[in-house]
C-alpha cells in the first residue's frame, strides 16, 4: 500500500536518460524519493551527508526525483572587494598599453601596473566558498546543482553603476574583482511551493550581504590570492545596465498611474479570507486606489467580496456593517503563480444548478482613497461559499506566514512593503465565511499575523495639480466662460483710398452723411485676464476657488 501511495511520484527516467541523474541520499528509499535532498551521482555512500545525529545516509538509484523536479538558473556577477595597496603588493602585474603603428615609441612602450586575476585553482578555491554560503541559505528547500565561473575582469563599470550608494567601490583605495557566474539549482514543485529564477537570485543576493563576513574569513582561508579581500556584493545580469552618462538629458519622471503590490511567496498559505491595512507614509498625499489584484492556488471560477472601511480594523473583526462593499464578481483562479485581477466595471455573472442557470449582478471595484499624511484604509478580502474545491472545501486566498515568527497569534502586525506612497501592513487570516466576530481575539476562526499577497492599481496623484494634498474630496477649481482674446495692438485710424480717374458710380443727389474719425477708446481697452488650470481664460477673481460638496 505504501508503494502504491507513492507511485505517483516517482517519475522514473527514460530510457535514453543517465542513470546517474536520479541517484540521491536519505535514511532509506523512502526518504529519499519524498525530499529528494542531496543528488549522489557517483552512487557512492561516501557522498551523502551525515545527520547531527551521526546518523549516516545512503545513496539511492532509481529515486524518482530528477523528473519531477524543476531547474532555475540565476547570471550574476560576484564583486570581491580589495585592498588596492596590499593586493597589488602581492599580486601586482605589468601589461604593455596598446598603441598603433605611429606611437612605436610612446604608447606601446608603456606598461600599465595591475593586478593578476584568478588562476584556476583561486576560481576553485571561490566557488567552493560560494557554494558552502549558498547551501546553507537554500535550507534544503532547493537542491544547489552547480556555481560556475564564466569570467572575470578588474574595475567593471557597468557593476559600479547600479551598487548601492555608501558602498565603498569608490573609495581609491580600494579595487573591485568583478566575477562573472551562473547558478544552476533544483527543487520539486508543489501546490503551494515554487520558486523563480528571480527568487534564486534574491536568495543569494541578500543571503551573500548578511553572511559577509563568515564567507570573507572562508574565503582568506582557502586560498592567501583573497588575503586582501575586505567585502563582497552580488548584483543580478539584469540589473548590469549601460552606466549612466555624467549628466542625464532630462529629469525623470514617474506616471501618475503606479501599481503597488506584495512580493508572491514562494511558500504561502492561505484560507477564505484575509483583513489587513493600507497607509500612506507620513507627509504623503492621499491616493486613489484604483484597482485590485490577488492570488490563488485554485485554478477555476471563484466568487470573491472586498468590503473596506476609513481607519482601523482592529476592533470591527466580523462586522461587515461598518465596511462598505467596494468589489464583487466571479473571476478564474490562475494557480499560485499568477495574480488575478479584480474586475473593474459593474457585470453580470452565472450560477448554475442542475439544469437551471440564474444571473447575479457583481458591483466590480469601487475606487476608494486612502487619505494622507498617515492615513489608513483597512480592508477584508474574501471568497464565498458559492464555488468549493472538488472535495467541498472552501477555495482559498494565498497569503504569507508572519514576517517575526515569534508574533504567532499575537496581534504584533509588522509592514509588508513600501514605497513612497502606500505601506501595506499583516492582518488577520480568516477560516471561515462569512467572518465570525472575535472581541477578544480567541476565536479559532482566525490566524494572526498573517502577510497579505495583494496588489494595488493606484493614481498617486489624484488631485493634481495639488500634488500634495492629504485630504479628500480634491479641491474644485471653477471654470469660467472663454472671454475674447486681447487685441495685439491699438487699431489704426480709418483708411483713405486714392481718388481714381474717374468715379465707378454716378454721384447721387443727396449728399453724403460726414464721416465720423474712429475712436479707439473701447477698442483699446484690455480686459484683466489669465489662464486656468485647464487652459481656459477666465477673469482674475479673489473668488475662484472653491471646495466641491462633501462626498463619498
Amino acid at each position: 500500500i505504501i508503494y502504491l501511495f507513492f507511485s505517483s511520484v516517482c517519475a522514473q527516467l527514460e530510457l535514453d536518460q543517465d542513470p546517474k541523474l536520479d541517484y540521491y541520499c536519505g535514511f532509506n528509499w523512502l526518504e529519499a524519493n519524498t525530499f529528494c535532498r542531496t543528488a549522489c551521482p557517483s552512487g557512492l555512500d561516501a557522498d551523502c551527508p551525515i545527520s547531527p545525529s551521526g546518523r549516516k545516509q545512503s545513496c539511492f538509484q532509481g529515486a524518482g526525483c530528477f523528473n519531477r523536479m524543476e531547474t532555475l538558473y540565476w547570471t550574476g556577477v560576484v564583486a570581491i572587494l580589495f585592498d588596492r595597496e596590499e593586493h597589488m603588493k602581492n599580486h601586482k602585474v605589468e601589461v604593455e598599453a596598446s598603441g598603433t603603428d605611429d606611437e612605436e615609441n610612446t604608447a606601446a612602450n608603456d606598461v600599465i601596473p595591475t593586478a593578476a586575476l584568478m588562476g584556476k585553482v583561486e576560481e576553485v578555491a571561490l566557488e567552493r566558498t560560494l557554494i558552502s554560503t549558498l547551501q546553507i541559505l537554500l535550507d534544503d528547500k532547493i537542491y544547489l546543482a552547480s556555481l560556475d565561473i564564466k569570467g572575470q575582469t578588474y574595475e567593471q563599470p557597468c557593476v559600479e553603476a547600479v551598487f548601492p550608494l555608501g558602498w565603498d567601490r569608490e573609495d581609491l583605495s580600494k579595487l573591485a574583482l568583478d566575477v562573472t557566474m551562473r547558478i544552476t539549482a533544483r527543487y520539486i514543485p508543489n501546490a503551494v511551493t515554487f520558486y523563480t529564477d528571480k527568487d534564486l537570485g534574491d536568495v543569494f543576493i541578500s543571503g551573500l550581504g548578511k553572511a559577509q563576513d563568515a564567507t570573507v574569513r572562508e574565503l582568506k582561508n582557502a586560498n592567501s590570492f583573497f588575503n586582501a579581500v575586505t567585502g563582497m556584493a552580488a548584483v543580478s545580469e539584469e540589473d548590469l545596465a549601460e552606466a549612466p552618462s555624467a549628466m542625464p538629458s532630462t529629469s525623470p519622471t514617474r506616471d501618475f498611474d503606479q501599481l503597488f503590490e506584495a512580493k508572491l511567496d514562494s511558500t504561502p498559505t492561505g484560507s477564505n479570507g484575509i483583513v489587513f491595512s493600507v497607509k500612506t507614509p507620513k507627509g504623503a498625499p492621499s491616493v486613489l486606489l484604483e484597482g485590485m489584484k490577488f492570488v490563488t492556488n485554485f485554478e477555476g471560477v471563484l466568487e470573491y467580496e472586498v468590503y473596506s472601511k476609513l481607519g482601523s480594523w482592529k476592533n470591527f473583526v466580523g462586522r461587515s456593517n461598518e465596511f462598505d462593499l467596494i468589489a464583487s464578481g466571479q473571476v478564474t483562479g490562475k494557480g499560485p503563480k499568477t495574480w488575478v485581477d479584480i474586475i473593474q466595471g459593474d457585470h453580470v455573472g452565472t450560477i448554475v444548478k442542475g439544469n437551471e442557470t440564474t444571473s447575479v449582478n457583481y458591483v466590480g471595484f469601487k475606487k476608494v482613497y486612502v487619505l494622507g499624511d498617515g492615513g489608513e484604509r483597512s480592508f477584508y478580502f474574501t471568497t464565498t461559499k458559492r464555488f468549493l474545491k472538488e472535495d467541498r472545501t472552501a477555495i482559498p486566498i494565498l497569503f504569507s506566514s508572519p514576517i517575526n515568527s515569534l508574533s504567532e497569534s499575537l496581534r504584533q502586525y509588522a509592514m509588508v512593503t513600501t514605497n513612497s506612497e502606500l505601506e501595506l501592513y499583516e492582518g488577520d487570516g480568516v477560516l471561515d465565511y462569512p467572518w465570525p466576530t472575535d472581541p477578544n481575539g480567541k476565536s479559532p476562526y482566525y490566524r494572526r499575523p498573517r502577510g497579505p499577497i495583494i496588489a494595488f492599481n493606484y493614481d498617486r496623484s489624484p488631485c493634481f495639480p495639488n500634488v500634495n494634498f492629504t485630504g479628500w474630496p480634491c479641491p474644485y477649481v471653477q471654470k469660467t466662460r472663454k472671454p475674447t482674446p486681447r487685441p495685439s495692438q491699438k487699431p489704426t485710424n480709418a483708411p483713405t483710398l486714392p481718388p481714381t480717374p474717374q468715379p465707378t458710380w454716378s454721384p447721387t443727389r443727396e449728399p453724403t452723411i460726414e464721416p465720423v474719425a474712429a475712436s479707439n477708446e473701447n477698442a483699446t481697452e484690455i480686459a484683466n485676464l489669465t489662464f486656468d488650470n485647464e487652459m481656459n481664460w477666465q477673469e482674475n477673481s479673489a473668488d475662484t476657488v472653491k471646495s466641491s460638496p462633501s462626498k463619498d
